[in-house]
């Protein structure tokens, strides 16, 4: 799948004890998910069995679906922590400085200062400049639910399997992407979790609101579809929910979805990019290795994501992220 860089590491290896008597922070990314806000609870749940105790938090902002799971579930976590009070931080679903929202700055100084630790648990590329280079990190893995079930299954409890549940389907987009190993194990986690199918589905549905609304309907009004080797590749943009709405456009039919965007905020491009299962695995297909990597050498900026849902972060107009975008695809799929 591409991720190389990545080493499994046995639940073995992971020592628990050494963490007691530490100051804990488990760190979601900004605007963080309920893949997120999940495997943040299943690590505390962990910790907790151990008699270590910890933080959850964010750097400012929740999504409003992980915000109403993390009430119904009465998952408690702070906005904005002090990063002083701490001396271990764990990483949850993130790796990269970027997505530190407005503690990047505190939390780059102290690091430098050797303030704390940290371990990253994550299903992302690693890359040069990821926050922890310790590679916990497991390989081919869709959540970073999943990685913490890998890692730590045998000390999951009904509660874990079930958090696991919903952060595999969440960042899958409901399963648009998946392998034999994801559906394993989200049936394993699905049995002892002691809920139904439907029950987990629930949790991970929430009403859209009329800004995303809008945004996918403008998404697939602008799409431009391409047909290469008999599968379709759509190109969009809107200013708004680029993710998203390249996972909406797979649901529509797409094969391959390019959703491209301005970050005011930052000055920067962004292009956000989907892939169904059946495309990766018929063309043996990886978006951060065959596309993004490819892409990278052409414009720079940087990457991150992994097979099937990735992103680009650069300076390039929206003609010139497209033909370069094409041109690799077409060349991958056709030589």
């Amino acid at each position: 799948m591409g991720f190389s860089h990545f080493i499994m590491v046995k639940m073995a290896k992971f020592n628990f004890s050494k963490y007691k008597n530490k100051n804990i922070l488990l760190l979601c990314h900004e605007n963080a998910d309920l893949d997120a806000i999940s495997a943040s609870a299943i690590l505390q749940l962990l910790l907790k069995q151990k008699n270590i105790d910890s933080e959850i938090a964010v750097p400012s902002h929740i999504n409003e679906q992980a915000s109403a799971f993390a009430k119904k579930q009465k998952i408690k976590f702070i906005t904005s922590p002090n990063l002083k009070k701490y001396d271990q931080i764990f990483l949850l679903d993130f790796n990269d400085y970027d997505q530190l929202g407005k503690l990047r700055e505190q939390f780059t100084i102290l690091q430098k200062q050797k303030s704390f630790e940290v371990v990253s648990f994550d299903h992302h590329v690693v890359e040069k400049r990821s926050i922890d280079t310790s590679k916990i990190g497991v390989s081919n893995k869709h959540s970073t639910t999943q990685v913490l079930f890998n890692l730590f299954k045998k000390d999951f409890n009904e509660k874990m399997f079930f958090y696991a549940c919903v952060g595999m389907i969440e960042d899958t987009g409901h399963f648009i992407v998946g392998d034999k190993e994801l559906f394993s194990d989200f049936s394993f986690c699905l049995t002892h979790s002691n809920k139904s199918y439907n029950e987990i589905l629930l949790f991970t549905k929430n009403k859209m609101d009329k800004g995303k609304k809008l945004a996918f309907l403008k998404t697939a009004q602008r799409a431009e579809i391409f047909e290469i080797n008999d599968f379709i590749i759509a190109f969009s943009n809107v200013s708004f929910f680029q993710g998203a709405a390249a996972t909406k456009l797979l649901s529509l039919g797409a094969d391959v979805s390019l959703v491209y965007g301005i970050s005011e905020k930052e000055n920067s491009s962004i292009l956000s990019c989907r892939a169904d299962s059946y495309f990766k695995e018929k063309n043996n297909f990886n978006l951060v290795n065959d596309l993004l990597k490819e892409l990278q050498k052409n414009l720079g900026g940087e990457i991150g994501g992994h097979s099937g849902a990735a992103m680009w972060k650069g300076n390039a107009s929206e003609k010139i992220v497209k033909n370069n975008c094409l041109g690799i695809i077409r060349k991958k799929l056709l030589h």
